[in-house]
């Protein structure tokens, strides 16, 4: 009896030890563009980006994971965070020559997640 449960505790140990090695923790930095819609002014498209920006940077980490896109399966939801905004601006003229403006925000973003060890 002792000898089965010595080989069974020894089969737990290397398996654990086998588990921890499968991953690996990996950092990767991901940017993500938004556009808003068209408006008539300028200002419009401003305050647009402005209420986007400041809406990321209300929301929390796994909010964050939630809205950002994320490729990775094994991501760590509690590291997401955003590491910079950049806001650029579109103008558009329609063939009637009326003009509509869009804001480009360009989102920066950084998380952990579990790779497999090659």
């Amino acid at each position: 009896m002792k000898k089965v449960i010595t080989l069974a505790a020894a089969l737990l140990l290397s398996t654990s030890a086998f588990a921890a090695t499968q991953y690996k923790d990996v950092t990767t930095h991901q940017t993500a563009q938004y556009v808003t819609d068209a408006v008539s002014t300028h200002a419009e498209a401003e305050e647009l980006a402005t209420n986007f920006v400041t809406e990321l940077d209300s929301k929390d980490n796994f909010e964050l994971s939630q809205q950002l896109p994320t490729p990775h399966l094994r991501m760590d939801k509690r590291s997401m965070e955003v590491t910079d905004t950049e806001l650029s601006f579109v103008t558009e003229e329609a063939a009637d020559g009326s003009v509509s403006y869009r804001a480009v925000v360009d989102v920066d973003y950084s998380y952990n997640y579990r790779a497999d060890k090659s």
